[in-house]
């Protein structure tokens, strides 16, 4: 008994050694820097879950399929046998959908020996769970507007039914598992069939089938005890022979493979775990967040840039951010970008669009770290939180007030709180702290979850949000109005480490010391000091003006010649200066393109002045109004304020149109010098017999004047008229007559007859 005893006491404390000697998970290293907190100290160790995410490329093949198991093997290997069943590891299978793709395509052999290896006895210490996202907003499905915002389908559905469990966002869904064949044969059948049957499954046999099979509807069978079940047509039909009394809901009709989304497999019944993000599934699974963040340097080595803003962070800014990290990131060639702030400064709108380009990067692919060395205040804080992690100096802090009034009003925060939040949505996190930085005001209280001892920092608003706020237990205000220092933001897991300087950040991720640096050069800075000039509200009007002088100057002169280049180049500085300023970008280049090609086509293609000749000048007068401004639709009354100034360079472009047609008619003819850039009206002179003449034209058809007529062809505006016997070339006032209609000369200039409909000339 007593050797008994001693074994089990042995065996209790490997256990205990194993357990502590784990890893936190295989994709994850380095927890990330908000939304459920990790690593605090007052959090019950014993109800943090180890966890691990594999992420699960689409569409699956061969090589997929053995890089996933081989991962499996090395976790399961390291996992205790003596698990608790109810604390095993769990391991996250998360399927690469939030791109848009969704399965399609996925090899039979190698998703059938993933699934099968998933049902592997070895696997039994692991908890897993098939995770199927939503994609992210502004990816496509290949051209398909029927599917849902996200989800799984082909063979790759056979690894999803495999898992212990499913998690599905309730905007994606899973289906269309046999979509990639003709018709499902006995092998597939058996296949999915042994798959759905072995143990725990996830989905029912015949809903799985029903994703497989077109042929095979899906039914959803109450009796009348309440027992819920899922059939086919066969099984009904024996059901309804019975006589037993039954309610029967059709889930997916004969000639349709099932497609099920989120929203119905919760409330079928069929599917627990409903997370929206990353951070809530790892919740409700009582995971530490860190190990559902992507590590892109998992696979090899960091790739760093380090990037130094300027002590005031404008739109000018953001637009070179934006610019310089699309083409560091664009080869590959970074996966590591850390944001070196100081004791910076910023425009909110500039702040938020940073933020929202760093909370836009896909975790797996790129790591985003900010550094805080000294105090970072209002909207620049945005900017940290918004990178995966912040390390802060020891003398550094985050947040507090920051002189609101300089920066932000009252009015402004209402539209910046929406924008707040979908950049938190982004991050699949709480969004409290970053309206924090905008309003040192705002109160955030830490909350711990009595069940899981989990904590989560949240405004009154947020918490009252919850779905279970009397779950969660105040612990406390975060913040003051000097900020938040490092120790108490590495304590709540807001920062991941305290470092001395940045040298210390680069041995924490064990770079080199020639990391390579992005900050904006004497060159950058003298353009963007150009742009910023060009841009201004009494320079742009001026811009435009000039730019619409020459453009009709240019058309009134033979061929083209130097005020058509003029006009190009101020309207080039123009859009130009408006998109380093943040405002233009391509929409309006185009809308001011397509309108001015409308308006040419108006001129000298299509006769009269009608559809396209409004519809271009519309088009070009929006485009100048939106180049102006930041937004498209005014949400606030500074939106409001902001495109009254809009206006304004408009303006100067209409008074660049009178003024151009003012000098064109009067002084240009008189100068001896500019008369040769614009064409000269033909001279009428007087014959001496009463009348006048015009000596360039070939015929002179002045004697038809008033006289009547009858179309002898349609006029389309332009055709030809019988007019006293004889047959002339005519043009209508921009109708379209037909051929026999009565008309009237109403004028007869050279060899150029108008003509109107008579029945017309009399009604007026």
């Amino acid at each position: 008994m007593t050797q008994l005893i001693q074994i089990r006491i042995a065996a209790l404390l490997a256990f205990l050694v194993l357990a502590f000697a784990l890893p936190l998970g295989v994709d994850a290293a380095i927890p990330s820097n908000m939304g459920c907190q990790q690593g605090d100290a007052e959090v019950d160790s014993d109800t943090i879950r180890e966890g691990y995410r594999i992420k699960v490329p689409l569409p699956i093949d061969g090589q997929a399929s053995a890089s996933v198991r081989q991962t499996l093997k090395r976790i399961s290997e390291k996992t205790s046998p003596a698990a608790q069943r109810r604390n095993r590891p769990v391991v996250i299978l998360e399927f690469d959908t939030r791109g848009g793709q969704t399965g399609r395509g996925s090899e039979l052999e190698a998703c059938m020996a993933l699934a099968r290896y998933l049902r592997d006895p070895d696997l039994n210490r692991l908890q897993t769970v098939a995770y199927i996202p939503q994609r992210r907003e502004g990816l496509g499905w290949n051209n398909d507007t029927t599917l849902p915002a996200g989800g799984l389908e082909g063979h790759a559905v056979l690894v999803a039914i495999a898992a212990n469990q499913i998690a599905i966002d309730p905007g994606a869904s899973i289906g269309n598992a046999g979509i990639d064949d003709k018709s499902a044969d006995d092998l597939h059948r058996e296949i999915y069939r042994s798959i759905a049957s072995q143990g725990l499954t996830t989905l029912p046999v015949s809903v799985v089938l029903s994703m497989l099979e077109r042929d095979q509807e899906l039914y959803r069978v109450t009796d009348s005890e309440g027992a819920v079940s899922y059939v086919n047509g066969q099984t009904l039909r024996e059901m309804e022979a019975s006589g037993k009394p039954i309610t029967v809901v059709t889930v997916t009709p004969q000639g349709s493979f099932s497609l099920l989304d989120g929203q119905e497999l919760g409330d079928f019944g069929l599917v627990r775990l409903l997370p929206e993000s990353r951070t809530e599934l790892g919740r409700e699974l009582d995971l530490d967040p860190s190990v559902l963040q992507g590590d892109p340097g998992s696979a090899g080595e960091w790739k760093p840039l380090l990037v130094t803003l300027p002590p005031f962070i404008d739109s000018r800014t953001a637009t070179w951010v934006t610019r310089s990290l699309k083409q560091q990131l664009g080869g590959n060639e970074v996966n590591l970008v850390i944001f070196n702030l100081g004791e910076n400064l910023g425009d909110v709108e500039a702040c938020l669009r940073i933020g929202r380009l760093i909370a836009s990067y896909d975790p797996d692919k790129v790591r985003t770290v900010a550094f805080l060395e000294n105090s970072v205040r209002g909207p620049v804080g945005v900017i940290a939180l918004a990178c995966n992690q912040l390390i802060m100096s020891e003398n550094a802090r985050i947040g507090g007030d920051y002189g609101q009034s300089d920066f932000v009003n009252e009015k402004e925060l209402d539209g910046f709180r929406e924008e707040v939040k979908r950049l938190a949505e982004d991050k699949e996190s709480d969004w409290s702290m970053l309206q924090q930085m905008l309003e040192p005001g705002l109160v955030v209280t830490r909350y711990r979850d009595q069940s899981t001892g989990q904590t989560r920092l949240l405004g009154n608003v947020e918490f009252e949000s919850l779905e279970q706020p009397d779950q969660w237990e105040a612990m406390g205000p975060i913040g003051s109005p000097e900020g938040i220092n490092a120790l108490t933001a590495e304590q709540n897991g807001i920062a991941r480490t305290i470092v001395s300087d940045i040298e210390q950040v680069k041995k924490f991720y064990q770079l080199d010391d020639s990391m390579p640096t992005l900050a904006p050069s004497k060159v950058d800075r003298r353009i963007a000091k150009f742009a910023e000039f060009l841009s201004s509200p009494f320079v742009s009007p001026f811009l435009l003006f000039g730019a619409m002088f020459f453009l009709s100057t240019e058309l009134s002169a033979p061929g083209l010649g130097v005020p058509g280049f003029l006009a190009v180049l101020c309207f080039g500085l123009f859009f130009w200066s408006q998109s380093l300023d943040g405002n233009a970008d391509w929409l309006e280049v185009i809308m001011f393109v397509i309108g001015a090609i409308f308006i040419l086509m108006e001129i000298f293609v299509i006769p009269g002045f009608g559809l396209f000749g409004i519809g271009g000048i519309v088009l070009v007068f929006s485009s100048l109004v939106l180049a102006s401004q930041s937004f498209l639709v005014p949400r606030s009354l500074n939106d409001l304020v902001e495109m009254t100034y809009s206006f304004v360079p408009v303006i100067g472009a209409g008074f660049g149109v009178l003024t151009a047609a003012v000098v064109l008619r009067n002084l240009i003819p008189r100068t001896p010098m500019l008369r040769r850039m614009i064409l000269q009206p033909r001279k009428i002179v007087d014959t001496g017999l009463g009348g006048q003449t015009d000596p360039e034209a070939v015929v002179d058809w002045s004697y038809l004047l008033g006289l009547s007529g009858e179309t002898a062809t349609r006029l389309n505006p332009s055709g030809k008229a019988r007019i006293q016997g004889k047959v002339y070339d005519v043009i209508s006032n921009g109708q379209m007559l037909d051929q026999g209609q009565r008309i009237e000369v109403i004028e007869a200039i050279g060899n150029r007859i108008v003509v109107t409909a008579k029945s017309e000339k009399k009604s007026s």
